[in-house]
């Protein structure tokens, strides 16, 4: 039987880029556990692969291309983390990044650095992006032309990617409207949303899972009204408080979104006459702080290192596969966090 590196990893419980670097004499690697890497793979009879070695040894072999809305957004640095984490990784294998970042999600911006990926000379990507015509065609081109798109936290159903690396947005909807229930059970529920730009799927995808966990409850409850925030703080703040000015009866605030955070906890904190039940999405430091000083009741996260991890991974494993099928999704957990999460102990 053949041992190959992914065996080796796996028996040292270890990473595959981990076992790669040590067997190559790599620096990053400690003495300990390279000499343990070593022993095992001559007890287990490893023959490296002298072709695959030469292959890798070349410079960007395989550049994958990145693009994430992520200026002014601290949500991505999680992302961020996870992608370079995986880099780290998966270098000696022949794998190499090129991330762009951009500002907002204006399609013609999202298209202009798709195509400065391109003319990095990028064989795959990872985008995060919008639902748009210019967008789709420019991942069929891709996909035509052999150029696997993988998208990330953003999904487009009906595009040509090959999978999709992100949360089940109607499912953390769901859990958000099944916490509130169980938190203010006899309560009448008046409930202000606050969602992201319309363009960003998932949030409309969150808020539809959440008014159909009320309603498969029997929840008494009305919607009051619903604001844009367009990812920015001082939007939010502005539309929060006119939300609350306008509709003083509300009672509970679910944010769909995770950026613009720290606008709402500015206008809940201005408002603080009136006490609310208040559900955010994802773990940022600004929600944290929000959390622990009882301005936000709970937080339904969606392990955003992961995906920058996982995306990273899976293009690598559909570049070296020798088929072109597409891959599964891959869907990380919703996680709930409380006060007690972010407290020191």
């Amino acid at each position: 039987m053949t041992v190959a590196l992914k065996d080796l990893a796996k028996a040292c419980g270890v990473s595959v880029g981990t076992v790669s670097r040590a067997l190559n004499d790599k620096n990053e690697v400690s003495k300990a556990t390279a000499i343990r890497i070593k022993q095992l793979a001559k007890d287990l009879g490893y023959i490296p692969n002298r072709a695959g070695r030469a292959l890798s040894s070349q410079k960007n072999i395989n550049c994958i291309g990145i693009l994430l809305p992520s200026v002014n957004s601290p949500f991505f640095d999680d992302i961020k983390r996870g992608i370079k984490q995986a880099r780290n990784e998966y270098k000696d294998l022949g794998l190499d990044i090129y991330l762009v970042e951009e500002e907002g999600w204006d399609p013609q911006k999202h298209l202009k650095a798709i195509e400065d990926l391109e003319a990095h000379g990028c064989k795959a990507f990872a985008l995060c992006t919008v639902e748009h015509e210019i967008i789709l065609n420019k991942i069929k081109e891709l996909h035509d032309r052999n150029l696997p798109v993988l998208l990330i936290n953003n999904d487009i159903p009906n595009s040509e990617r090959i999978c999709f690396v992100g949360p089940n947005y109607f499912k953390s909807g769901q859990v958000a409207a099944a916490m509130l229930n169980k938190c203010m059970r006899d309560a009448s529920l008046k409930i202000l949303i606050v969602t992201g730009p319309k363009v960003h799927n998932g949030h409309q995808i969150r808020v539809d899972g959440f008014i159909s966990e009320l309603n498969r409850d029997g929840v008494k409850y009305q919607i009051e009204t619903v604001i844009e925030g367009m990812d920015n703080d001082i939007i939010t703040q502005q539309e929060t408080m006119k939300a609350f000015h306008q509709h003083p009866e509300i009672n509970c605030v679910y944010m769909a979104t995770g950026s613009g955070v720290a606008g709402l906890g500015a206008a809940v904190i201005a408002d603080r006459d009136h006490h609310r039940f208040v559900i955010a999405c994802d773990e940022i430091y600004t929600t944290r702080e929000l959390v622990k000083g009882g301005i936000i009741d709970f937080v339904i996260c969606q392990d955003s290192k992961t995906q920058g991890y996982q995306a990273i991974k899976k293009l690598h494993e559909y570049l070296i596969r020798t088929d072109n099928e597409k891959m599964d999704d891959y869907i990380v957990d919703n996680i709930i966090k409380i006060k007690n999460h972010f407290e020191s102990n």
